[in-house]
């Protein structure tokens, strides 16, 4: 699997995202091909929906961008969209002054509006487009890659029902396909400066479809997670 980092001037808000997401490329001197998968930073796409907000009240942001919220403080675990995710996704880093960045208002719904006029500008019928963003993983230190919305490929490989080396039926394995996607991109856009907010994916070996995917399709119910078992997780 080949990983091309595309790096572009300072985004702003409103930015056109198709317009600079091509002026990379040229800077590269590369063009898309079938079967290639985009990832794209939630925050870019945020700059280019003009999510920024005023920080003067971020704990009250936090609370009304969350489904849930557990515990107190700066920095605090949250659940939105059925992800938990520090602070609902809300990031004043790489925002202007006095200003932090929302996730996008729907992921999925933006990263079908991306592959779709990727498709028809490129003249492709198989591309994906996938939104990342970093998250934590619990009792580990740094940063990991999470996909928050995709399009264009299965983001989840159902592999229950097949065989082990030793011919044992599998229950419940299923490969996070589109998170480890970002997380192998999460190095290589780097963060603080790098300004890469692209990464171009060949040879990834996904499933590619045109249907249409949804949260509903792949994150599970509260009460179906293992997490539940040591925090509650109910939206309620």
């Amino acid at each position: 699997m080949e990983l091309i980092p595309l790096k572009t001037k300072v985004l702003h808000s409103e930015s056109d995202l198709l317009l600079v997401f091509q002026y990379a490329l040229g800077q590269n001197n590369l063009s898309l091909k079938e079967e290639d998968i985009v990832i794209i930073t939630s925050k870019a796409v945020s700059y280019a929906e003009g999510r920024l907000v005023d920080t003067d009240h971020l704990s009250v942001l936090v609370r009304n961008e969350s489904d849930r919220v557990f515990g107190e403080g700066e920095m605090v675990m949250t659940l939105k969209n059925k992800m938990l995710i520090p602070n609902a996704g809300i990031d004043k880093s790489n925002a202007p002054e006095g200003k932090a960045i929302l996730w996008p208002k729907n992921p999925f719904q933006s990263a079908r509006d991306l592959c779709q006029s990727l498709k028809h500008q490129f003249g492709l019928t198989r591309l994906g487009v996938l939104i990342s963003d970093s998250n934590l993983h619990p009792l580990r230190r740094g940063t990991i890659g999470m996909a928050i919305g995709w399009a264009g490929f299965e983001g989840v490989q159902d592999e229950r029902g097949n065989k082990d080396l030793f011919g044992k039926t599998l229950h419940y394995s299923q490969h996070a396909v589109a998170d480890n996607l970002s997380s192998a991109a999460e190095p290589v856009m780097g963060n603080g400066d790098a300004s890469i907010p692209f990464v171009l994916v060949r040879g990834s070996g996904v499933t590619f479809s045109d249907r249409e995917f949804s949260a509903e399709d792949y994150f599970m119910d509260t009460n179906d997670c293992l997490y539940s078992n040591i925090m509650d997780l109910g939206e309620n």
